[in-house]
């Protein structure tokens, strides 16, 4: 087996890493927990790798990185756009959008699905 198979592998494996993920955020629109710092230097580091792999004529290593390079660049503007304070023309979506906190009193405050739930429950 050529070396070159194991690295278009990798490249397939670590890539399709990307879709799921970016398409939960747009599902959601819930960035919450994603690091806008750490995916700003994931972003460039994927552009430094890209670089010097293109610089090389490394045809794996330039496919991996374009993919990287676009994924974290989704993913940075999703984090941008819903991960921003709210302004009075633009509400902040919320992961809990579509829910209802109960508080029975016991200083816990579950979050109740109002999807599936017509009414209050006691917890």
């Amino acid at each position: 087996m050529s070396i070159e198979l194991v690295g278009w592998a990798a490249v397939v494996l670590t890539q399709v890493f990307w879709i799921p993920n970016i398409l939960r955020i747009f599902r959601t629109k819930d960035v919450q927990g994603y690091s806008l710092s750490a995916w700003l230097i994931m972003f460039g580091g994927l552009t430094c790798w890209l670089v010097y792999f293109v610089s090389k004529g490394d045809l794996v290593g330039t496919v991996a990185n374009v993919s990287g390079v676009t994924g974290a660049g989704i993913t940075l503007a999703c984090i941008w756009h819903w991960g921003r304070p709210a302004s009075p023309d633009r509400p902040r979506a919320r992961a809990d959008a579509g829910q209802r906190r109960v508080n029975d009193g016991s200083g816990i405050t579950p979050i109740i699905d109002c999807d599936s739930v017509n009414h209050p429950v006691n917890l």
